[in-house]
């Protein structure tokens, strides 16, 4: 039977607080004659829109846009040139261009990339005035005050938020096949999970038995599953990822604490944070697991490739990419059948309040201060948002040839979907109008149903502040670069003595300036409490 998968309504589960993180207010002025009309004729004058985005352009993204050009000439009179940058080259790309204040009329960024960084330095342009506005029907809609307001940064909005579910559940990706060859009931636990790569091993050593992204590692697999009501971890944008420990009445921020502290600064805090590596406490399991990794993990930068090319036993992702890496391992090893394995024990229950969020958008478009077409830039979004077809048309490609209907809220994949693998999560995603894959399989479903309710979730401290670096912009950068000589080796646990080495870490981040950021990121996240954050 097929499962229903709901959709959660925005307003039902975000939360209201208020960013008081400073930062500097962009241009809002859209000032070029582009953007104007044709006096003769009344429509707009053409004009065309510079979009940056990441990964690799779809094949058939020329003719989506031909399409959508088609469709909305008469509205809108605006073409879409899309640069599509290497996934690991976009972050720099972004920033080279806003330093050189080269125009860019709509690009992706995220907390994960610059964004905060790029805020605070004053890059992006304030939108507050184009949602909850009737001149702009297709983005009132779509993105509901409570939405908007939740992703301000010190109260004002300088994103368009892109989100479907609040947390896209962090899963691994497991050869089913194999799992049956080996004769292995389905993975429940981290310690089925070994016993599964020990068999890779011991059967196929040709196979990889667990493919990571090396900037990244293990990214969150066996991480602490206490809930966060006392503390904050790893909050960004500070060089180096710090967590906040509170008041048991959450008022006051007692300290901050990073890689290779001393016990005396946890000495005051209350058990069980007052043990000092409390908070990484998964790096002894990435050293045990690391013997399942490739050799020259450290430069991989497309572990999926591997995974659904039949290369390797195991990929790290989220719940969302199942159907989309299903099709490509089914397409790359005939036979191969996929499943997953969700590693965080509570969300596997289906428990409620599982997730701790801050309610904002993993994903983000912004408009930075260099566009001089920001209203026009705003009226191609509100024309996407505007209707269910045209929200389809660029986040599924044409229906009838890359997919089909399958319910109110649901679509299934046809073979020309292969050529149009959008990132919609770069433009698109949205919890009122993106669509479900009904290709996913039973288990698939329930858990993104489950991903839909309001009560999986809970809001974690300090949820909307946001860390201003400005003020010790230069200590940052110099502790940012100092972190990622040691991290990556960390986070593939290929550093058995990794304790020593965040010990000595310290010391060289606390020569960089590492003092000075820790008292500024205090001081900031108890002026956001004193002034009513939660």
């Amino acid at each position: 039977m097929k499962k229903k998968v709901f959709k959660v309504i925005p307003g039902l589960l975000l939360s209201t607080a208020l960013v008081f993180a400073g930062c500097s207010s962009g241009n809002n002025e859209s000032g070029s004659s582009e953007s104007g009309s044709d006096s003769s004729s009344g429509a707009a004058k053409p004009a065309t829109l510079k979009v940056m985005m990441f990964g690799d352009k779809p094949a058939d993204m020329d003719k989506i846009l031909a399409e959508y050009e088609s469709r909305s000439k008469a509205e809108l009179n605006t073409k879409l040139e899309i640069e599509f940058n290497p996934s690991a080259d976009h972050k720099q790309k972004l920033g080279l261009k806003m330093a050189a204040g080269e125009e860019v009329d709509l690009a992706f960024d995220a907390g994960f990339l610059s964004l905060n960084q790029n805020i605070s330095n004053g890059f992006y342009q304030e939108l507050d005035k184009y949602f909850n506005n009737d001149e702009y029907p297709g983005l009132k809609k779509a993105f509901p005050p409570e939405l908007v307001k939740a992703n301000q940064t010190n109260g004002k909005l300088y994103v368009i938020p892109l989100t479907q579910y609040y947390y896209d559940v962090d899963c691994i990706f497991i050869r089913k096949d194999l799992r049956e060859k080996y004769g292995l009931e389905p993975i429940q636990s981290y310690d089925d999970l070994k016993v599964y790569l020990d068999k890779v091993q011991e059967n196929d050593s040709s196979l990889i038995p667990m493919a990571l992204r090396g900037e990244r590692g293990f990214y969150k697999l066996f991480e602490n599953e206490i809930k966060q009501t006392g503390f904050r971890v790893s909050l960004g944008g500070a060089g180096a990822p710090f967590s906040l420990v509170l008041s048991e009445d959450g008022t006051k921020v007692l300290n901050a604490v990073t890689f290779g502290d001393p016990q005396s600064l946890y000495d005051s805090f209350p058990a069980p944070f007052n043990q000092q590596f409390y908070f990484e406490q998964p790096y002894d399991k990435y050293v045990e697991f690391s013997k399942y990794l490739e050799k020259d993990v450290l430069v991989q930068k497309d572990p999926q490739s591997l995974f659904v090319s039949g290369k390797a036993a195991i990929n790290e992702g989220t719940l969302s990419g199942f159907s989309s890496i299903q099709e490509k391992l089914k397409s790359g090893v005939p036979g191969a059948e996929l499943e997953v394995f969700i590693y965080n024990s509570k969300v596997r229950e289906m428990q409620p309040e599982a997730i701790g969020v801050t309610y904002k958008a993993n994903n983000n478009m912004v408009i930075p201060v260099t566009s001089k077409n920001a209203d026009r830039t705003m009226k191609f979004l509100d024309w996407v948002y505007s209707s269910q077809d045209n929200h389809d048309l660029f986040e599924l490609g044409i229906e009838g040839e890359h997919w089909e209907k399958d319910g109110d809220a649901g679509f299934k994949p046809l073979d020309g979907l292969k050529n149009y693998n959008f990132p919609s999560y770069q433009l698109t995603l949205n919890s009122l109008m993106s669509r479900v894959n009904t290709n996913n399989d039973a288990n698939v479903l329930e858990y993104l149903n489950y991903s839909a309710q309001a009560n999986t979730y809970y809001k974690i401290p300090l949820a909307g502040f946001s860390f201003n670096s400005e003020p010790v912009k230069t200590e940052v950068a110099k502790l940012s670069s100092k972190y990622l000589e040691y991290y990556p080796l960390m986070k593939n646990g290929l550093d058995p003595d990794w304790r020593e080495s965040m010990t000595k870490l310290n010391k060289e981040l606390s020569a960089l300036g590492l003092e000075k950021v820790r008292t500024e990121l205090v001081k900031q996240a108890q002026e956001y409490l004193d002034n009513g954050g939660e």
